[in-house]
């Protein structure tokens, strides 16, 4: 009886494994450290006022979605966008032949939407669609929207995304992390094992003896002065 009843479950096994590769699934890119904006920012705050937006500074203010833009990269990543002139239409081609940023079709947090005349920021990527944070030219201050089709914006072309989140890690830090030995990266792991709470919110996903590592997968340590 007992061998029957293995007999009948492993086909049952098998159309279980099917099933769960046959049925659809979907992945989010997604990033644990990142704050959306969903509300409207202070105009006080530097990155969306004439202190450090170029935008502002060259008489393009907010409600404008390329001044909100490049706040909204400031605000994110710490430093400046290497975006710094253009309408809304230019963002996608400009970088992309500058070389500024990566950029693809895949949403991701911190991307920039583009549209062949606005531009906005991925805040949020869910089952119910893509939520974007933006501001209007000559029209609302900001908002936000959600989106299952990105193509359904106002009826302009979607360009794709431009990659401007940097996930934390400045080019100022980028440099001295890629500059860090190998003495240096050894000490960190062994600080990190012992005391995890010591080290900064980010996450080494990769470290071997070449030092063959992408910036953004080491985490800040008591090594980055």
């Amino acid at each position: 009886m007992t061998k029957r009843k293995t007999i009948l479950a492993i086909p049952i096994l098998l159309l279980a494994v099917i099933i769960s590769l046959a049925t659809p699934f979907t992945v989010y890119a997604s990033d644990s450290g990142y704050e959306p904006r969903l509300s409207a920012p202070n105009s006080s705050i530097s990155y969306y006022s004439s202190e450090k937006n170029v935008y502002f500074q060259t008489g393009t203010p907010m409600p404008n979605c390329v001044a909100y833009a490049y706040g909204r990269i400031y605000e994110m990543n710490g430093e400046a966008p290497k975006l710094t002139h253009g309408s809304a239409g230019d963002w996608y081609g400009m970088n992309k032949a500058a070389g500024y940023y990566d950029y693809g079709s895949e949403p991701k947090l911190g991307a920039v939407a583009c549209w062949s005349n606005h531009v906005a920021i991925v805040e949020k990527i869910s089952d119910a669609g893509i939520t974007i944070s933006e501001s209007h030219w000559g029209g609302g201050y900001f908002d936000t929207r959600t989106y299952a089709n990105m193509h359904d914006h106002f009826g302009q072309t979607f360009y794709g995304y431009i990659y401007t989140y940097n996930e934390g890690v400045t080019e100022e830090m980028e440099e001295v992390l890629l500059n860090s030995s190998k003495a240096d990266h050894s000490q960190y792991k062994k600080e990190k094992d012992i005391s995890p709470d010591s080290v900064s919110g980010f996450h080494i996903l990769k470290l071997d003896a070449k030092l063959n590592v992408t910036p953004k997968d080491l985490a800040l340590s008591k090594m980055i002065k």
